[in-house]
Formats: C-alpha cells, sequence, structure tokens
C-alpha cells in the first residue's frame, strides 16, 4: 500500500510555467535564463505559501537539467528527478531555523568550495534565512559576496525587514505577493477536477481561497481536509471543518448593529457560541464582513461574499454610511487586540459588541449635534449678512448712513453730507455687532470681506483643530492665545502674560502662513496676523491719541455749508446723540489701532476750547479738527 502525499506537495509546481499567481518573479528569471546572467545570490522574501521555495527548486533544476526546454526543466533526466525527491548532491537545502548558529556557517563555507557532484551548479537554498544569528551572517558575508562561479545561494524569507543590510546589497531581491483569489479558485478547481470531485460548490472554493489568505499552499491544505468528507462539499459544510460561523451570520450580527439592538447582538454571538465557534473568531469574520460593506460602499463594486447576499450587504453598507461603519471598525479593530490576552473571550466579545453599538451611537449623535451647531451659525451669519446687503445693522437697528468725503461736490452738498442719523452707543468696535463695508467697497469694522471679531471668536475652536491637523506643534503654541482685535484684513492675537515664547514661535513664518491658511479656508478670505501680550495689547487699546487733521478744505466746506455743530456734551445742535458707529469707522479709516476717545474724554477737550469765548465758527472749526469732519452734525 503506497502512502499518502498531500495535495499540496502533490500539486506542487514543477515549472516555471506551472507557478501560479507570481508572474513578474517566474518571467525575470525565465528571462536570467534565457541571457545566461545568473546571480550568484538571490533572495525570495513575501509571505507563507507564496511559492518561494518552489521557485528556488525549479531554478536549481533549470541550472542543472540535462536536457532543457528551453529553460524550463524536462523533469525527466536523474539531476531533475534527484531535486524533486529531494537528495541532490549539488543541492542543498538548509533550515536557518534549526541551523542558526555560525558553526554552521563555519560548516558551509568549508563545503561551497567543493565541485558539484553531476550538475553544473551547486545550489544552496537557506530557508528562513532571517532566523540566523548576527555572528552567522557576518560569517556569511564573505562567501555570499565572492562564491565560486558554480555556487548559487538561493536565501527564502517572511521577514525580509530582519536580514542585515550588509546582506540585503550582496543579493538580488526578489519579492513574492500574496495570490490573487479568483488564481487560487482556478488552481483548487483544476484539482478537484483531477481527483474526480466534481460535486464541490465554486462556492465552497471561494470560501477556501479567502481563508488562504493568498496562501496556495494553505488552500490546498484545507481543500484536502475538506474532501475527506462524503458527499457534495458545500459553503456550509467549510465553514464546519473550518470553526466558522460564516457570512450569513455575521450579516445578522451587523444587522442587530445597525438596529443599535444589544440583546439581538448578545443572543446571535450567543448561538455562534453555542455552535462551539471561537468568540474571536466571531468578531474577526464581522470584520471581514464589515471590510466588504466599507468596499463597495467606497467603490459601488460588488462584494466578494457570497451571491445571495450581496443585495443585502449593499443595503446594509448604505443604511450604515460611510461615518458609522468607520467607527464600528475601529472599535473592533482595537479590541481584537485585547481580545488576544482576554481570560474570559467570551465576556470580551460580549463587551465590545455592546460597547460598538453604544460609542457608535454616541459618536453618531455628537456628530448630529455639532452639524447642527454650524449649520446654526451658518445661518446667523447668513442673515447678518442679509441684512448687511439691504442696509441694516446685524442687530435690526436704525441704519447707518455713511456720509460723503469732504472736498467733494458743491459747499451746499458738503454741508449735507455732513447730515445723518447717530447709530446708538455700544455698536463700536469690540463691543457690538460691526458695521460692514460699504457699497462704495470702504471697509467697515467688521474687518475683512464683512467677517466680524465675534465670528472670530465664535470659530476659534475650529480654527484651532484646522492648526492642529496641519501642524500639531503650530497648535500647542496657539493654545496660549485667542483673537483680541480685527480691523480690516489684520486680525490681533493676544497671549497671555508669561508665554511671550508661544507668541514669538507664532511670529515664526512658517507657523504665521499655518494659521493664515487655515483663517482663509474656513472665513474664505486673507488675514494677516499681529501678536501682542495681553499686557502691551491693554496698554494699545487703552491709550489716547488725537485724529489726524483735516485738510483746509474739509473745514471749509463745513465753514460754507454748515450751520450748527456738535454740542459739548456730546449731543448735535438739536440736541440728538452722536452717532458713535460713524465715530468709531472714523477712527478706523484714520489708520490707527488705538481705541476712539470715550465721550466723557471728548466733553473736556471740547469745554476747553469753548471756555475760551471763541465765536460759532470757530467752535465749529475747532469741533471739526479733534472730532474729524465725519463725526460733526450739521443740523438744518
Amino acid at each position: 500500500m503506497s502512502s499518502y502525499v498531500a495535495l499540496y506537495r502533490e500539486w506542487r509546481p514543477r515549472s516555471f510555467g506551472e507557478i501560479v499567481g507570481q508572474q513578474p518573479v517566474s518571467g525575470t528569471l525565465v528571462n536570467a535564463l534565457k541571457l545566461n546572467k545568473i546571480a550568484h545570490a538571490y533572495l525570495f522574501s513575501g509571505p507563507r505559501g507564496t511559492g518561494k521555495t518552489t521557485t528556488a527548486k525549479i531554478l536549481a533544476k533549470a541550472l542543472n537539467c540535462e536536457n532543457p526546454d528551453g529553460v524550463e526543466p524536462c523533469n525527466e533526466c536523474p539531476s531533475c528527478r534527484s531535486i524533486d525527491q529531494g537528495n541532490s548532491l549539488d543541492v542543498l537545502e538548509i533550515d536557518a531555523a534549526s541551523n542558526r548558529g555560525i558553526d554552521e556557517i563555519r560548516d558551509l563555507r568549508e563545503k561551497v568550495n567543493l565541485a558539484a557532484a553531476g550538475g553544473r551548479y551547486k545550489v544552496y537554498i537557506i530557508d528562513e534565512v532571517h532566523m540566523l544569528t548576527t555572528e552567522a551572517f557576518n560569517a556569511l558575508l564573505k562567501t555570499l559576496e565572492e562564491p565560486p562561479r558554480s555556487v548559487v545561494f538561493v536565501l527564502a524569507t517572511t521577514e525580509a525587514h530582519k536580514i542585515p543590510l550588509t546582506i540585503l546589497s550582496r543579493v538580488q531581491r526578489f519579492e513574492f505577493q500574496r495570490i490573487p483569489i479568483r488564481d487560487i479558485e482556478r488552481r483548487l478547481q483544476e484539482v478537484c477536477l483531477a481527483v474526480g470531485r466534481q460535486d464541490v460548490d465554486p462556492e465552497a472554493l471561494r470560501v477556501i481561497a479567502r481563508k488562504a489568505e493568498g496562501g496556495l499552499r494553505d488552500a490546498l491544505s484545507i481543500l484536502d481536509q475538506c474532501l475527506i468528507s462524503d458527499g457534495p462539499l458545500g459553503a456550509e459544510q467549510v465553514y464546519q471543518i473550518l470553526g466558522m460561523v460564516g457570512e450569513t451570520f455575521s450579516a445578522d450580527l451587523t444587522d442587530a448593529l445597525l438596529a443599535g439592538d444589544y440583546a439581538a447582538a448578545l443572543r446571535t454571538l450567543s448561538a455562534g457560541v453555542d455552535l462551539g465557534r471561537d468568540p474571536r473568531e466571531i468578531l474577526r469574520e464581522l470584520l471581514a464582513y464589515l471590510r466588504e460593506m466599507l468596499l463597495c460602499l467606497a467603490t459601488g463594486q460588488a462584494a466578494q461574499v457570497a451571491q445571495h447576499l450581496r443585495g443585502r450587504l449593499a443595503a446594509q453598507s448604505q443604511a450604515a454610511g460611510m461615518a458609522k461603519m468607520l467607527d464600528w471598525i475601529g472599535i473592533l479593530l482595537q479590541g481584537d487586540s485585547q481580545l488576544k490576552y482576554a481570560g474570559n473571550a467570551r465576556l470580551a466579545a460580549e463587551l465590545l459588541l455592546v460597547q460598538t453599538i453604544y460609542e457608535g451611537e454616541n459618536r453618531v449623535s455628537a456628530r448630529r449635534e455639532e452639524i447642527g451647531q454650524r449649520v446654526g451659525k451658518l445661518e446667523e451669519e447668513i442673515a447678518r449678512l442679509r441684512a448687511f446687503m439691504s442696509g441694516g445693522t446685524a442687530a435690526g437697528g436704525p441704519k447707518a448712513v455713511r456720509l460723503k468725503a469732504a472736498g467733494q461736490g458743491t459747499g451746499g452738498e458738503r454741508a449735507s453730507a455732513l447730515k445723518g442719523r447717530i447709530a446708538p452707543p455700544g455698536e463700536i468696535h469690540g463691543q457690538e455687532k460691526a458695521i460692514p463695508a460699504s457699497a462704495g467697497g470702504e471697509p467697515g469694522e467688521a474687518g475683512l470681506d464683512g467677517v466680524a471679531l465675534e465670528a472670530v471668536k465664535a470659530r476659534w475652536a475650529e480654527v484651532l483643530e484646522g492648526v492642529r491637523k496641519r501642524k500639531k506643534s503650530t497648535h500647542a503654541f496657539l493654545l496660549e492665545g485667542e483673537p483680541g482685535d480685527l480691523r480690516g484684513d489684520i486680525l490681533t492675537l493676544v497671549f497671555k502674560e508669561g508665554f511671550s515664547f508661544h507668541r514669538d514661535k507664532i511670529d515664526r513664518p512658517e507657523n504665521r502662513q499655518t494659521v493664515e491658511g487655515v483663517l482663509a479656508e474656513l472665513f474664505g478670505c486673507s488675514f494677516s496676523l499681529q501678536n501682542m501680550m495681553e499686557g502691551e495689547f491693554r496698554h494699545k487699546t487703552a491709550g489716547q491719541v488725537n485724529l489726524p487733521g483735516d485738510t483746509e478744505a474739509g473745514r471749509e466746506s463745513v465753514d460754507n455749508g454748515g450751520s450748527e455743530a456738535t454740542g459739548v456734551d456730546g449731543t448735535g445742535a438739536g440736541g440728538k446723540p452722536l452717532d458713535q458707529t460713524e465715530g468709531a469707522q472714523r477712527w478706523a479709516e484714520a489708520g490707527t489701532d488705538i481705541a476712539p476717545p470715550d465721550r466723557n474724554q471728548r466733553k473736556t477737550a471740547v469745554q476747553a476750547d469753548v471756555n475760551e469765548e471763541l465765536s460759532p465758527e470757530d467752535v465749529v472749526r475747532k469741533a471739526v479738527d479733534f472730532f474729524g469732519k465725519d463725526l460733526v452734525v450739521v443740523k438744518e
């Protein structure tokens, strides 16, 4: 009775043309053989079961074949048969996991100079070469760099990053990729037909191919185990043999997550555990199912699941949405690493499911609330802008009249231009809603493009988050500052006392550009940062300065066209209050960053001039000199 040979050994490729899923590697080696450009050392790296050792043996056969078919080995000559049987004297296969010391490498160095026994080349295949010790690698260096002309080294490993760079620089490296699922399915179908098992369901082969995770050897081992069972082989039989719950089970669990039903999720998990399935494996299958949902929603392509589940999966992905699926996958991935060390795997899995539903719902609610707040702020901004465009103030108060500049039109027109209604107190810059730019395009107290300081303050948390995403170090420095003033496109950031280091860092061009870029992105206009310490800012805003003097033409316009001037108590000749909004505009347009003097300061200064027994014309001129032509309102 002949001994049984496992399928993965029986169906191991024997030529380059039979290698599955590694065309770039096999094609390059075939071309090298055709051109007789054989390297002295190769490194085959990649996942398990992808054909590294098999390709090394095929290369050894091609180098020593007595009757090659082009560059393919004949597999019939004594050299090819001895290599296939593993007893060739010219092809030595060394397991570095068990022969990893310096003594084994020294022995190899002594024998490497011996001539080949029967073939043209001696081929050394060192499997799992990353297991060699540092001393063994050092001993191998010289031999690997300058081996005898008839010697070829083939190093194979699943962890190429553990190999020293001095070794990597002396070999030709070939990267073996995971074999595509479709290629594995075709190979399994070919094997089933060859062994006379036409009763295998293609869906069962798909499940096996997915479980193999790109390794054809693993797929053949699973198929070998499944073919032992009697009767037709379907997907459910494969699930039972492999200890899996299956995609339908994962779909039911996903329905419970979508419904936010804790009881249904725990019942479904309990049913899988009662069938003898590992809770860890149940959650890993759920993760694989959620991955297919994510790919289906992101790409719009059909999911790689059973045909009868594709419609259901597509509907679930649409119902869940991208944000919820990302939350679920993130929570489950984080919990999967903790399940490995859990003493009670079932309890840990149940807690993880409950956490997935709970945190997923909370995150969605928080995100909706945040969106609602942002929409509310946006609606407020739109309403205020509409009021501005129609000529009203943000608070719905009386309209502020933009006065004509002095020096334009006739004397009568200039005098009439000084007439206007005064806005109520409290609407100067930094206290209430700012006045927008006028229709003529002159900047108002709102800053650039109608953006108010209050709007910047309201969205400052968003500015900080945007800076953090771009540059975390800049975000750390910016945390100690906050908006203090906005004039035109100049935004003043005020830093707390004792944090001058943070202010200096924000002053650096790279950090300044980062903050200005985030501001431009959020508000749709460019800002220029000005950074101050808190004491410096208070001193600057509390100082008192005089407005720049008007031109002679401006004073003459009042003399010729005006008949009344503002009173010393802050009211016009008609007894109406001064327009403080226009005063703030006048002060801002004068180009100073210092706040205008308050009403009491202006009253004292004007009283001092009146006490000099000036004529009414002199009083008007003095008032214009001090307050500016736009502040003096002449009533008919």
